[in-house]
């Protein structure tokens, strides 16, 4: 038996997304981001609010990472997705993540998530998104 709900913007289930971003002084944040997907064939749109670090680091660096957590490593997606990077700023340090520098854009990819999105900032939106170009996927091996 199924349930209508109507006409909703529903689209689930969804991928965990992680933001990564470099901060001022070049070390990684990593964060959960509720809401974001796909904008084009070739862009991403992100709703963060502005008071998040990873939202000052994508306007400052003008990229950013979109990693897709894998359930082997749900408790750390978790850990950045509930401590902000305003009061700890080793969070992706402290949760055991691993970053790696990406080649394409000026922003880290996070080992252990197998799936991301290498992204150049195109722009904010009137109501505080962020467009983002993909300027690379890249995919581990495993």
């Amino acid at each position: 038996m199924r349930k209508n709900f109507g006409a909703n913007p529903w689209f689930y289930p969804l991928p965990l997304l992680i933001i990564g971003t470099y901060n001022e002084d070049g070390t990684t944040d990593a964060m959960n981001a509720a809401w974001g997907g796909l904008y084009d064939r070739d862009k991403v749109e992100l709703c963060l609010s502005a008071g998040h670090r990873t939202t000052q680091n994508i306007k400052a660096r003008g990229a950013f990472t979109v990693s897709f957590a894998d359930a082997a490593h749900a408790a750390e997606a978790d850990y950045v997705g509930m401590v902000s990077a305003n009061q700890e700023p080793e969070k992706p340090k402290k949760a055991g993540l691993h970053p790696t520098k990406s080649d394409f854009v000026d922003a880290p990819l996070i080992d252990e998530f197998p799936l991301a999105l290498e992204c150049r900032l195109l722009k904010t939106t009137g109501d505080g998104n962020i467009i983002g170009q993909i300027i690379n996927v890249s995919a581990d091996e495993r």
